[in-house]
């Protein structure tokens, strides 16, 4: 088995180890709240949460992420692709945010702030994992591209290795994109990602990862032709 497709096997198992943590690292998820239809808040604990420790931050973020996927699934049962549907979702909205808060006897503006907060221990493991993936992709890649190339024609090699690292660039902030989408859509078991989906990592930041990707090409080519290209150069010519 040669190194490329050592890494690559590496890297998907690491990649599975990585969903199935994210997938049952918690309990409950948002989509598995029933939608109220009258857009009242319903929950067993009432604590209060004086947001002093991690776990009772983490809570109100869940609580919040929760009340505000009810509020999309409310809205896309009821009023979907009808004119008062934006104004429908925030009116209840505001009403679950505000029965959220009374419950835990915090501030409503502070749920809403909290529903914004993205996860980031679940943003990490999905760039990460999709990173390593796309790496040795990349290295796997730059290895098939080496061996069209003869040792006197490191200009051209490196000519189509800057013209692949665009497109390569561009097809991984695209399939990035929808990986994240794939582990937001299965961490919060809801479809309904709606304008939530803008604040994914490779939405927000996506000029950022365009670079890396595009940047990876080259740091991988340079390191595979510092010290690999030699020795296949000269595999190939005692071959032949």
């Amino acid at each position: 088995m040669h190194l490329s497709e050592t890494h690559v096997a590496r890297s998907t198992k690491l990649v599975a180890f990585v969903i199935l943590m994210i997938g049952f690292g918690g309990c409950a998820r948002p989509g598995d709240h029933p939608i109220s239809p009258d857009c009242s808040w319903s929950e067993a604990d009432q604590q209060t949460l004086k947001l002093e420790t991690y776990a009772e931050r983490r809570h109100l973020r869940k609580d919040a992420a929760t009340a505000e996927d009810l509020a999309i699934r409310w809205a896309d049962k009821y009023y979907s692709l009808q004119p008062q549907y934006d104004s429908r979702r925030e009116g209840c909205m505001d009403s679950l945010f505000k029965g959220l808060a009374d419950n835990h006897r915090v501030d409503v503006d502070l749920v809403r702030q909290y529903s914004r907060q993205r996860d980031v221990v679940v943003d990490s493991a999905a760039i990460l994992s999709f990173g390593l993936l796309y790496l040795a992709f990349v290295y796997y890649l730059i290895g098939k591209l080496q061996r069209k190339f003869s040792e006197d024609e490191s200009v051209n090699f490196w000519a189509v290795t800057i013209v692949l690292s665009v497109g390569g660039g561009l097809v991984g902030l695209l399939v990035g994109n929808l990986w994240s989408i794939v582990i937001e859509t299965y961490r919060l078991n809801s479809a309904h990602l709606s304008y939530r989906m803008n604040r994914l990592p490779f939405r927000q930041y996506w000029f950022v990862c365009l670079l890396v990707g595009i940047l990876s090409f080259w740091l991988i080519a340079f390191i595979r032709s510092r010290f690999g290209q030699a020795s296949l150069w000269r595999a190939s010519r005692t071959s032949s």
